[in-house]
């Protein structure tokens, strides 16, 4: 079969799902701006394994066994917690897990920053920067199993719209939220149901339920409970369907950061500390970039009279286990941390009713934690690790997909997960 037809049937798979819809209360089936970078699997990367690695935004540790979540509940292998990494914030973390590499390495040090080199911010609304590949560092698992001849996927991750070493993953799909939880569960199985030549072995899949009711309406509330079990019979759904098709995939389902509710009365407001004009990101932590060192000096001597809400740091004395580089221009001169359950606020935007957050530093605030659980022919059933840090998910794939990466290019190894290995 000639790499023309093959790639030609790829492409009919696509655009036959691909379902237009006229009722404005409708969404498009799958996404229109899918990019397809035609790429074959060699031979000796057919007969490997597969992997889905599933990520649930905002799932705390303790969320599956708290709401009754008997899909995930039901996984061969589990942790006690993955520890998510600083700050536990949303893009860091998603990076680091298909990097290896801690925030303070991978390039994204926080949700939002300022690249002093590119004199840009990086913001996670923002689609320029998020789709350029200069503010990523790490070679990501789609990236390198793409210089292992290996096809790849990713509905929706963190880094696969940039061209990262040149390289994005095989097939994937611009972020578009409005694609139904079933919609992107259906589009992974499709891409299963190719042929073996051009069908992914590594595919990412992203939801963000959990996140949106927890920030909401906090991680105790009615609406969690039932998005706990939503998310799980989704999760269900996907087991079924990949069951089906008698291939040796391994399901790996984790999350980025877990969460908690927040003070409402007595906010942190940062217009209020940090002077006018100051170039500032506005994320946790809040960064100050600022070169004249008397005016940094002043105000985190200014700042340290509050030790109750927060607490500062100069970049010269940042905690080792912030993993920041302090020789790394996008970390800010000035770092400012909420202690839970202290918060960022802003004067026109009062914090609602049952509000809740993340981002605090794992150390500290345990409720940051997230899950880790895997089902498949990589793993033995019905084993348990004690907590480990989501730097290891990186290995642990690279393992089961059987391609290899240069151990020292990354901060995780694979000692914490063997024992749930075959």
């Amino acid at each position: 079969m000639t790499r023309f037809l093959l790639f030609s049937i790829a492409l009919l798979l696509f655009t036959g799902c691909q379902t237009n819809h006229t009722s404005s209360s409708d969404t498009i089936s799958y996404p229109k701006n899918e990019i397809v970078r035609v790429q074959e699997n060699s031979e000796s990367s057919i007969v490997k394994p597969y992997v889905i690695l599933v990520s649930i935004d905002g799932f705390r540790y303790d969320y599956a066994a708290k709401y009754g979540a008997k899909n995930l509940l039901s996984f061969d292998a589990s942790a006690t917690k993955m520890i998510a990494s600083f700050p536990t914030k949303t893009f860091p973390n998603h990076y680091t897990i298909v990097t290896g590499l801690y925030p303070g390495n991978n390039g994204l040090v926080s949700n939002a920053f300022y690249h002093p080199e590119l004199k840009e911010m990086y913001s996670i609304g923002n689609r320029s920067v998020v789709e350029n590949g200069d503010f990523y560092k790490g070679k990501p698992l789609w990236v390198l199993a793409s210089e292992n001849e290996m096809v790849t996927a990713s509905m929706f991750w963190v880094g696969s719209e940039a061209p990262i070493e040149n390289t994005y993953p095989t097939y994937y799909f611009k972020y578009n939220g409005k694609v139904t939880d079933q919609e992107r569960v259906n589009q992974t199985v499709k891409w299963l149901q190719m042929p073996e030549k051009v069908r992914p072995h590594f595919i990412t899949l992203y939801f963000s339920i959990t996140d949106d009711v927890g920030h909401k309406y906090g991680p105790n509330s009615l609406e969690m409970d039932s998005a706990v079990k939503s998310i799980d019979a989704t999760i269900g759904n996907l087991m079924t369907q990949v069951d089906a098709l008698n291939l040796p995939v391994n399901l790996i389902v984790v999350s980025d950061h877990g969460m908690i509710e927040v003070e409402r009365e007595n906010v942190i407001y940062p217009d209020d500390l940090i002077p006018e004009g100051t170039i500032v990101s506005k994320s946790f932590p809040l960064m100050v970039y600022n070169q004249d060192s008397l005016f940094i000096d002043s105000l985190y001597h200014a700042l340290r009279m509050d030790t109750t809400r927060y607490t500062v740091y100069l970049k010269s004395n940042m905690p080792k286990r912030f993993h920041y580089n302090k020789a790394d221009s996008r970390v800010g001169d000035l770092l400012l941390m909420p202690k839970p359950p202290y918060t960022f606020g802003k004067h026109s935007k009062p914090i609602p009713q049952g509000s809740s957050t993340h981002g605090y530093d794992p150390a500290d605030c345990p409720s940051m934690g997230a899950i880790f659980y895997a089902t498949g022919p990589a793993f033995i059933h019905d084993t348990k690790v004690d907590s480990f840090e989501n730097i290891d998910i990186y290995p642990l794939i690279s393992h089961i997909l059987r391609i290899e990466y240069e151990s020292s290019a990354i901060d995780g190894s694979l000692k914490s997960l063997r024992k749930i290995l075959k």
